[in-house]
């Protein structure tokens, strides 16, 4: 399900960036590269600094020091250029409530040029759901799910999540996860996802970041990882053991 056809030149490049508020500093000398058509999860507990990131990434938060590329674009600058070219997931779903999944369509297909109408209605089949039914009502995980599909419309060229399974049940996280699987084997989209499902992520990422204290504690392919800890370790760690000793370590070897 893994190695995924990647290119030379990397969809995001972030080299010793520096984001703070204030006198409080959020991240500190964050430097990592996600390979163009590739999966790459951040992990780190709440209050890291991952959304942060993720806002500096979609241009919204300037960094203090250091440097992003984002599909070779500097985001803060080149924000509107860029944005055509990603699809974006937020941790709480901004959809109006009283807004259906046909208004939304409508809205989101006059801000993309490319807007594909026919994989949004037969994503938002796939999902049951109903097209003139209001954002409101729909449950959590559906609301996850009409997010997604707005996302993948527009056939970006790089899909940021962060932390799409807060809070969903075990299978709508699984069908997510299948649709990301999906858009990856149509189309080679490269992904950035946050995330607290360290179980769903492991059979998905490429390469994994560690954040912890607004630093990073690692960064690296998830099998050498994995085999760095097993010989820390012993045996065959899972993601989630792996994840928990590192914080407890600090990167310590």
């Amino acid at each position: 399900m893994k190695k995924h056809q990647v290119d030379s030149d990397p969809a995001i490049r972030v080299e010793e960036v520096t984001i703070g508020f204030g006198r409080k500093t959020v991240l500190r000398n964050v430097s990592l590269e996600v390979e163009t058509g590739s999966v790459y999860a951040l992990l780190g507990r709440n209050g890291e600094g991952k959304t942060t990131l993720v806002r500096t990434l979609l241009g919204q938060i300037r960094a203090k020091a250091g440097s992003i590329e984002v599909l070779g674009f500097d985001p803060w600058s080149d924000r509107q250029t860029l944005m055509e070219a990603i699809g974006y997931v937020p941790e709480v779903p901004d959809i109006p409530p009283e807004a259906t999944p046909a208004e939304a369509f409508r809205f989101c297909s006059s801000l993309h040029r490319r807007w594909n109408e026919d994989l949004a209605y037969s994503r938002l089949k796939h999902f049951g759901l109903e097209a003139k039914r209001q954002f409101s009502t729909f449950s959590r995980g559906q609301k996850a799910q009409l997010q997604l599909i707005l996302a993948l419309a527009p056939e970006p060229q790089l899909l940021i999540l962060d932390d799409p399974t807060l809070g969903l049940d075990a299978l709508t996280r699984r069908e997510l996860y299948e649709e990301v699987i999906r858009e990856l084997a149509d189309r080679g989209t490269t992904v950035f996802v946050t995330t607290h499902d360290l179980d769903g992520v492991e059979h998905l990422a490429d390469r994994v970041g560690i954040l912890a204290e607004g630093t990073m504690l690692f960064d690296s392919k998830l099998e050498d990882l994995k085999q760095e800890w097993a010989v820390r370790l012993g045996g065959n760690p899972d993601l989630e053991e792996i994840f928990v000793q590192a914080l407890s370590a600090g990167g310590a070897a």
